[in-house]
C-alpha cells in the first residue's frame, strides 16, 4: 500500500495561536491519514519561554486528541514522540523534561479513551539523539562532545514505522 505522509511542523502552524486548533483540524479533514507521527518538539532553557515550550511541545497532541474525540469512528495510528528526559533527573533540563512529562500523560490518558475505538494512540521516548536541537542546546552550550550513546534520528524512525506496523 502507498502511504501519503505529511508533514505538520511549527513552520506552517504556529501552534502558540489559538488559531492553530482550527488549521489542524482542517487538515486532518482533508488529508485523512493512515498514520500520523507526531515528533514536534523544542528545548528552551529559558523561564520566560515557558508558554513557549508547553504550547509546541505539548498543544499539537493535545490537539489532535480533541479533533479525535470529535471524529471517534475514524480509523487512525497516532505515535507521539516524547523524550527520554520526561523521567529523568538532568539539569537544566526543567521545562523540556515537565513537557514532555506532560505530552507522556496526553498520550498514556488517550490511549485509555480510545482504547475500544479504530484510533491507536502510542508514545516512544527516545534516548538523547543525534539532532540539531541537541547540537545547538546541550552540546553548544554545554562545551560537551557528542556521545556515542547518541541515537541516530533514522534508528528512531526505523522502530517508530515498526512499532506501527508500515
Amino acid at each position: 500500500k502507498n502511504y501519503k505522509i505529511f508533514k505538520i511542523s511549527r513552520n506552517n502552524i504556529d501552534f502558540t495561536k489559538n488559531s492553530s486548533s482550527k488549521l489542524l483540524f482542517k487538515f486532518l479533514n482533508k488529508t485523512e491519514p493512515d498514520y500520523i507521527i507526531n515528533c514536534i518538539g523544542i528545548f528552551e532553557n529559558n523561564t520566560s519561554e515557558f508558554s513557549k515550550i508547553f504550547n509546541v511541545n505539548c498543544k499539537p497532541s493535545w490537539h489532535l486528541v480533541k479533533y479525535f474525540i470529535n471524529n471517534i469512528n475514524k480509523k487512525v495510528k497516532i505515535m507521539f514522540v516524547g523524550s527520554s528526559a520526561h523521567n529523568q533527573k538532568r539539569r537544566n533540563y526543567i521545562l523540556y523534561a515537565a513537557s514532555k512529562a506532560s505530552l507522556n500523560s496526553i498520550a498514556k490518558s488517550a490511549m485509555e479513551l480510545f482504547k475500544n475505538t479504530p484510533i491507536k494512540i502510542n508514545i516512544i521516548h527516545p534516548p538523547a539523539m543525534k539532532s540539531k536541537m541537541r547540537k545547538k542546546f546541550f552540546l553548544k552550550n554545554s562545551g560537551l562532545k557528542s556521545k556515542s550513546t547518541e541515537v541516530e534520528p533514522k534508528k528512531v524512525a526505523t522502530k517508530i514505522l515498526k512499532k506501527l506496523k508500515i
